[in-house]
């Protein structure tokens, strides 16, 4: 069974609560699984030299600290309490971490009047660490030589990225002796010569990767390229290729023919003189020399005009109806919904979103499309115009706040179901008893006109039998007289007679 390789990583995770204390006392929270990636994803990717498996080693703190702390969009300052939490462990090591600090070398004494082991002044040979880079400067003249030999300068100019990534072996350097690697810059040579470092292909590869393309989100990379511009210096060859590596071609010709649109002339406007245009922002590969203040002077202006033109290419039409488009989720945060509705303001239209003349309509919009119950409170408030956009933020933050969770939203809507089939069944019930009393008032009515009409019946019978005369058994009905009935009465007329005694005769139908 093999043994676990401990590294910075690992041994802060296995001292885990110790790294916490560690930021609580200085005000900052920290997450153990942002740690990790941060250690082994987003900091190697700055390309500063990172291990994934992390590091006390404080030149790589501050490189990587000093990028964090970047102003703009270069800048992570969600990153800024880890990174402070990293240099706090690595400046002033507690006593599990100390073991893995990089030893601090003593300081070197001025030498005493001992032998030097080194080879004579007429030597030929070349020490690393003090000559500059090639392409090498032309030798000094001798009386120039013994001006800059003698004791070692307690300040130089400004060693060269070789020296310093040679010396951070050796010592620790400060964060200013690597985190200025420029494709131009002027080295501390004699002359005050510039040195040219193209870009590397990490470099490239890093800034194509992790930002958006010119067209998805022209603002971010615009921004990116306007601060390597600033910062690195880059040539006519370095600025070609990297709008050929972060633009498409046709990007890359909306953005020359904007840059060339803003080619300043003799009073200072936009010029339309080709040769004017063609001599500040050649389309081919022009002789400018670096080396010299007018070649420096000519990719200044390229370097501007290029920005000018990164400006002018990133503008888009307006369309209102991409920022109409721009609704709150249901469960974004106010902050990030505005956000996105000022980005899609910068995006889909010429406004500046932070601008106060558009202060309102970025309000009107913010009301209308949020989500539905903030956008419902945010209209009933008292003086709705007085507000700004920052009042209206603060209280949706708090309507976004006091929002039921999950599971509170899941028993108000049980309680609502219940009560709504409670409400339904005694509703039901109450239509039930309703017919049941009509059909008992129309049984009613029918049984007491049922009754009515029977006694009615009975009353017409009696009083019809009360009316009629009664007859004995050997009396007459006809004649009133006794000894024979009805039917035998001498009396009656013979028709009537006749009639009663013979049975009815049936006529054929043959028979007339």
């Amino acid at each position: 069974m093999g043994q676990s390789i401990t590294t910075p990583l690992s041994l802060t995770l296995d001292h885990w609560q110790d790294v916490r204390n560690r930021a609580n006392n200085q005000s900052l929270e920290i997450k153990k699984k942002k740690w990790v990636t941060l250690c082994t994803t987003e900091w190697p990717a700055l390309d500063l030299g990172w291990p994934k498996e992390g590091t006390f080693n404080l030149d790589l703190i501050s490189q990587v600290k000093s990028r964090v702390f970047t102003q703009g969009h270069q800048g992570h300052p969600d990153q800024i309490p880890y990174i402070v939490t990293w240099e706090d462990l690595a400046s002033d090591p507690p006593v599990w971490v100390a073991p893995f600090s990089p030893p601090k070398l003593p300081l070197r004494s001025l030498p005493e009047a001992t032998p030097k082991v080194l080879p004579p002044g007429d030597s030929p040979l070349i020490d690393l660490l003090t000559e500059e880079p090639p392409p090498y400067h032309p030798q000094p003249s001798p009386e120039e030589k013994e001006d800059h030999e003698g004791p070692t300068p307690t300040a130089p100019s400004g060693p060269s990225p070789m020296v310093g990534r040679l010396r951070g072996r050796r010592e620790l350097p400060t964060p200013r002796d690597s985190s200025n690697i420029f494709p131009l810059r002027q080295t501390g040579g004699p002359h005050g010569q510039y040195q040219y470092w193209p870009f590397s292909a990490s470099d490239l590869y890093n800034w194509k990767t992790h930002n958006p393309s010119f067209s998805d989100d022209p603002i971010a990379l615009t921004s990116l390229i306007e601060s390597i511009l600033v910062t690195h210096q880059p040539t006519w060859d370095d600025c070609q290729q990297l709008l050929q590596i972060l633009l498409t071609s046709e990007e890359k010709q909306k953005v020359l023919l904007e840059a060339r649109k803003n080619v300043p002339g003799d009073d200072g406007r936009p010029t339309q003189l080709p040769n004017l245009i063609n001599e500040a922002f050649p389309l081919t590969r022009p002789d400018w020399d670096y080396a010299t203040d007018a070649g420096r002077n000519h990719l200044r202006l390229y370097r501007q005009l290029l920005i000018a033109g990164l400006h002018g290419a990133g503008r888009r039409p307006t369309n209102l109806a991409q920022v109409r488009q721009t609704i709150q989720g249901s469960e974004e945060t106010p902050t990030a919904f505005l956000e996105r509705l000022k980005e899609a303001y910068r995006r889909y239209t010429p406004f500046d979103p932070d601008n106060e003349g558009q202060k309102g309509n970025v309000s009107m919009a913010f009301i209308w499309q949020s989500a539905p119950d903030i956008r419902t409170k945010l209209q009933r408030l008292d003086n709705l115009q007085d507000y700004t956009l920052a009042d209206l933020l603060k209280e949706a933050e708090k309507i976004f706040n006091k929002r039921e969770t999950p599971e509170e939203r899941e028993e108000r809507y049980r309680k609502m179901q219940e009560e709504r089939d409670l409400k339904f069944r005694e509703e039901l019930d109450k239509r039930e008893r309703e017919k049941d009393r009509r059909r008992d008032r129309e049984l009613s009515k029918i049984l007491a006109t049922v009754v009515q009409t029977g006694q009615q019946k009975d009353r017409a019978g009696r009083e019809r039998e009360r009316s009629r005369p009664r007859v004995d058994r050997d009396q007459c009905a006809y004649c009133k007289e006794k000894g024979h009935w009805v039917r035998d009465c001498p009396k009656r007329p013979p028709n009537s007679r006749r009639s009663a005694n013979q049975a009815p005769q049936l006529l054929a139908l043959d028979e007339d």
